[in-house]
Parts: structure tokens; C-alpha cells; sequence
């Protein structure tokens, strides 16, 4: 699952309209000086979850990341990010983080085609 939706809780996302893409609220200015402030969801106005990987509340539960996850995840995009200099030689050698980064790897790499051919099918539709 995408980072962004993973970071929204949907009790909240009950009461606010998000980003999906970036997992925070979307804002308007509001007031005499115009001071951005999260945009309500007025009553009536529909829910996110059909475009949200979560699809529902009771899925999102299911999907939520434990702490351990989501630290492995942070290790991961740091890593990344430092073409792996944040590792000490002994997190290196680590089969664990090792196959864990591998599977990361593998989850990007498929989120990535499928926004590619997301994309692509916008882009045939076009022409």
C-alpha cells in the first residue's frame, strides 16, 4: 500500500477531506488573513474510501502496520535515500533486514509498474 494512505487514520478522514497521495489534510484559507486550516467534510459529502488502497475502515484495520513494520519501513526509505550509508556492516550482513528490504523492493517495484501502466492507459485514451 501506498505511504500516503497508510498515515490516515479514518475516523478522521471521516471528518476531513485528504490528500491521498501525500496522506494529509487538504486545507482552505479561511478568514480576513486567509489562514489555510483543514478543509471539513460537510455532511452529505462522500467518503474517500473508493479511491483509497484501505477500501473501508474495517479493511484499513487489517492493513495497519505494526510498530516493528513501520520502523522497518523508515530503515528501508533511509537507506534508499543514502544508497544504503546509514546500514552499519553488522545491519548489512543482516539476513533479516536484508529479505525484508527485499521484499520492500519488490512491493515498490510493483506499485510502480502498475502506476506506470496506470499512466499509460490514461495516456492511450488520449491519443
Amino acid at each position: 500500500m501506498h505511504p500516503g494512505p497508510a498515515l490516515i487514520d479514518c475516523d478522521d478522514c471521516r471528518q476531513f477531506v485528504y490528500d491521498l497521495e501525500k496522506g494529509t489534510r487538504q486545507t482552505i484559507a479561511c478568514g480576513p488573513e486567509r489562514r489555510e486550516q483543514p478543509q471539513p467534510r460537510l455532511p452529505g459529502m462522500p467518503l474517500q474510501c473508493g479511491k483509497c488502497p484501505k477500501q473501508s475502515p474495517s479493511n484499513a484495520e487489517r492493513l495497519k502496520l505494526s510498530p516493528k513494520n513501520w520502523r522497518t519501513l523508515k530503515l528501508w526509505r533511509e537507506a534508499k535515500a543514502t544508497f544504503g550509508r546509514c546500514l552499519t556492516r553488522r545491519m548489512a550482513r543482516d539476513a533479516i533486514i536484508r529479505r525484508n528490504f527485499a521484499e520492500l523492493d519488490a512491493i515498490h517495484a510493483q506499485v510502480e509498474r502498475a502506476e506506470q501502466a496506470a499512466q499509460f492507459s490514461l495516456l492511450a485514451m488520449r491519443s
